[in-house]
């Protein structure tokens, strides 16, 4: 029975090693960029809807709105992807847009609607942007 010595055994040349590395550290890198570059798709970043939010309320004015000036606004908002704006009473609500997905972030402020001529209801206008 012939033995063998261990020093020979699975031993690997220094620059197949480092070839293996290098392999490794390539595949990982272009991984991580090809990750990194992947929407996320559902939402927007919170700017967004705020800035929409804020655009839509300078549209509006003071005072109390009214649900078809809502959708005037938002007709006429230039919006970085699908925009919908919400606007609640204690007893209604009016939406304009494409229903919102899931987690989208919202953006939300406190004003006045004009529910008839002589009503008017505290209200919540409320806004998102996904793209």
């Amino acid at each position: 029975m012939s033995m063998s010595r261990s020093s020979g055994r699975a031993q690997v040349e220094p620059t197949a090693a480092l070839a293996a590395v290098l392999a490794l550290t390539l595949a990982l890198g272009i991984y991580a960029s090809a990750y990194a570059a992947v929407p996320t798709g559902n939402a927007a970043s919170p700017a967004s809807s705020a800035s929409a939010l804020a655009a839509l309320t300078d549209a509006l004015g003071t005072g109390p709105t009214s649900p078809a000036a809502v959708r005037a606004a938002v007709r006429d908002l230039d919006s970085e992807g699908s925009l919908n704006a919400t606007l609640r009473t204690p007893t209604r609500v009016w939406a304009v847009g494409p229903p919102r997905p899931p987690r989208t972030r919202v953006a939300s402020a406190a004003l006045p609607v004009r529910v008839a001529p002589d009503r008017v209801r505290p209200g919540r206008l409320s806004v998102a942007v996904w793209t």
